[in-house]
């Protein structure tokens, strides 16, 4: 109950904010947005999970692409995909629209390139829950892209 209680807020406040939140490193929304981070990799998964959490929101899984390469002897720059839901998010979803369990929780990846620049991929849910077709849960979508922009902006703004 708590998550949706800060929904209103964060419609308010995010709607202002994240319209310039991002420039030219966001892609059409019927593919993954890449938001570059302003801090490293570490700082970036941090701020993550920070911002997951203030929303009273879980980490449900955290799965390390590096750990996972290493053990076929793969060596790169690391990965890691993070699941997070809430159950007042996962009882809203199920009930506009059982078959869109399969949508959560939702997942996001931070990447660090060779490069050195950190990216932050995700599916926005209104894009993920799109083919339902139910009035209710695209509603309820438009409403999680802002929460989960908002969770995006906190992770890779600056530390300034």
């Amino acid at each position: 109950m708590k998550v949706f209680r800060m929904v209103p807020m964060v419609l308010i406040t995010g709607v202002l904010s994240l319209s310039g939140a991002w420039s030219s490193d966001v892609r059409i929304p019927s593919q993954p947005v890449v938001v570059n981070s302003h801090s490293s990799f570490r700082d970036t998964v941090r701020k993550l999970k920070s911002a997951i959490k203030a929303r009273n929101l879980s980490v449900i899984f955290e799965a390390s692409h590096g750990e996972i390469m290493a053990r076929t002897g793969v060596v790169g720059k690391d990965g890691i995909t993070i699941g997070f839901t809430g159950p007042k998010i996962r009882h809203e979803v199920l009930r506009a629209e059982p078959r869109a369990a399969l949508e959560i929780p939702f997942r996001i990846v931070v990447r660090e390139l060779d490069s050195g620049r950190v990216d932050v991929i995700y599916f926005q849910p209104s894009y993920l829950f799109a083919h339902y077709g139910s009035r209710d849960l695209d509603k309820l979508s438009r409403m999680m892209d802002i929460l989960v922009g908002s969770i995006i902006k906190e992770a890779t703004e600056s530390n300034g």
